[in-house]
């Protein structure tokens, strides 16, 4: 493994997402001895960002004195496409100025940010994310929960585009099937059969997963969701909307639904749950291990090469071509 010192200039926090992924990355770069920095004042030969939350001034600034930095940008897809109508996109489309290689969670995440909306100009290399298998995985403590089929959701956001919203029309519909919800919801009905544990850190998720048969995710225009992921990990077929990049990482260990065909797909997983449990903690170890994905981040950031800084008539073409890079009151 080539030697390199990484930037990495932000903070863990237990919301999932993102943070999951920054977690796993810095847990991976320490056990393999590559030296990393949360400083950007620090020397470095990697400045890695994710999406829009650093900032273009910070990362312009870090290139403008150190010419030799590769500015590495981890993009989730597009915010609007998910819901957000904030600046967000223009935020990610300027630092996607500066990136010198630009990684995409999912082939929906490069669909998402360069065609169906027009936000990251720059081409890269998929990369999905990872799970960490040690922690989710089959075996290991349970929760006493009620039932004896038990389908769970795990949700961070209460972003309508979860499809969070619809588990109580589900369950009211299927009131043999136990639903058990991790994480933060907005109100859902008071029945017998939703069971819900609220916030929990990942070992926490990991029993409750494991305490389950089914994994059920209702997200909307998601681009890797690494509930999904850590559902595999733990040996649970899931239910999915067909949208955004879940079918990419579920594959064949699930059935995409509507609330109005749950109950089919449950029933065909329930037919083949145990050779699908298996399955798809077969898929996780194969696709998404740490062992697997980091080292195709590594190899990129070490085959990548520094750019200039971007000149205005770069990003005036580019913004005539409808990337938001500069906004209508700088061009005139």
């Amino acid at each position: 493994m080539l030697e390199m010192r990484v930037c990495l200039p932000i903070e863990v926090r237990a919301m999932g997402g993102m943070y999951t992924f920054v977690e796993n990355f810095l847990t991976y770069l320490d056990r393999k001895g590559v030296q990393v920095s949360q400083s950007i004042s620090e020397s470095h030969d990697v400045l890695f960002v994710n999406s829009w939350i650093v900032s273009y001034d910070w990362i312009h600034q870090v290139k403008y004195n150190y010419p030799n930095v590769r500015v590495v940008q981890r993009v989730d897809g597009s915010a609007q496409d998910y819901g957000r109508f904030d600046d967000a996109d223009a935020k990610q489309a300027k630092v996607n100025l500066l990136a010198d290689l630009t990684i995409f969670q999912s082939n929906y995440s490069k669909h998402s940010s360069r065609e169906k909306f027009r936000v990251i100009h720059q081409d890269g290399p998929v990369i999905y994310n990872p799970v960490d298998t040690e922690i989710f995985r089959p075996d290991g403590d349970q929760m006493p929960l009620p039932g004896s089929m038990r389908v769970c959701n795990v949700s961070w956001s209460t972003n309508i585009k979860k499809g969070t919203w619809q588990i109580g029309k589900i369950a009211r519909e299927n009131p043999d099937i136990n639903f058990v919800l991790c994480g933060r919801y907005n109100a859902l009905p008071d029945l017998p059969n939703i069971c819900t544990l609220g916030h929990m850190d990942r070992a926490g998720i990991a029993s409750a997963l494991r305490s389950c048969q089914i994994f059920l995710n209702l997200s909307e225009n998601d681009p890797c969701p690494n509930v999904v992921i850590e559902a595999l990990a733990s040996g649970l077929p899931v239910l999915y909307k067909d949208s955004g990049g879940v079918h990419e990482l579920v594959g064949d260990c699930g059935v995409a639904i509507t609330p109005e065909t749950f109950r089919y797909g449950l029933d065909k997983l329930r037919r083949s749950h145990t050779l699908l449990s298996r399955q798809a903690r077969d898929r996780a170890l194969k696709h998404f291990s740490p062992d697997i994905i980091f080292p195709q981040y590594l190899d990129a950031m070490a085959a990548s090469q520094p750019r200039d800084l971007p000149r205005f008539w770069d990003k005036l073409k580019l913004r005539v071509k409808g990337f938001p890079v500069l906004s209508p009151q700088t061009i005139l």
